[in-house]
């Protein structure tokens, strides 16, 4: 009896010790998991419009980045984006598109620019509709507000800014790397 009870204490204690928290376990869940875009039709570089499906001609990778206007944390999250990305490498065919939830780009960049002088170099797609949180309900949205990378595909490959910190960048160069 005593040494049922004993491996029973280590099978349970064994198995607490391995098990994966809420976070990872929906990280892993959402890996691969398709991003819908192909509802957007323009993708937006400063002044110059192109067609979405340019847009994923030129860029086999790309960082999602969803943010709103009228909200104040997410003016700082754009200028953190435009800023971090200059200090690691990135591929030709990698970019940034960010989705920004409102109705006018120059309102946002007017708040952006208010707080701190920023030159726009990645894209943005404008969604006065929610259009983006909408077809991507399934996807959690503190997934979706850390950032994503997606591939040509556009399945997720990683949550989070490659910038963050050592271990991100190289997870980013990793993962960049293996789907050459």
């Amino acid at each position: 009896m005593n040494k049922a009870l004993y491996i029973a204490i280590t099978v349970v204690l064994f198995s607490s010790c391995t098990q994966l928290s809420q976070t990872e376990k929906e990280l892993h869940k959402n890996m691969n998991k398709t991003v819908h875009l192909n509802m957007f039709e323009t993708v937006q570089q400063a002044n110059m419009l192109l067609s979405y499906k340019e847009f994923r001609n030129q860029n086999k990778f790309s960082s999602i980045v969803y943010l709103q206007n009228s909200c104040n944390p997410c003016y700082p999250k754009f200028i953190e984006w435009q800023q971090k990305m200059d200090s690691i490498n990135t591929p030709n065919d990698y970019t940034v598109l960010f989705i920004i939830n409102g109705d006018s780009y120059n309102e946002f960049m007017t708040y952006v620019l208010d707080i701190e002088y920023v030159e726009d170099k990645f894209y943005v797609i404008m969604d006065p509709e929610g259009k983006f949180l909408e077809q991507n309900k399934d996807i959690p949205r503190w997934i979706i507000d850390a950032g994503i990378l997606i591939d040509a595909e556009n399945k997720i490959k990683m949550v989070g800014a490659p910038w963050l910190n050592e271990d991100m960048t190289k997870l980013f160069y990793k993962t960049i790397s293996s789907e050459q």
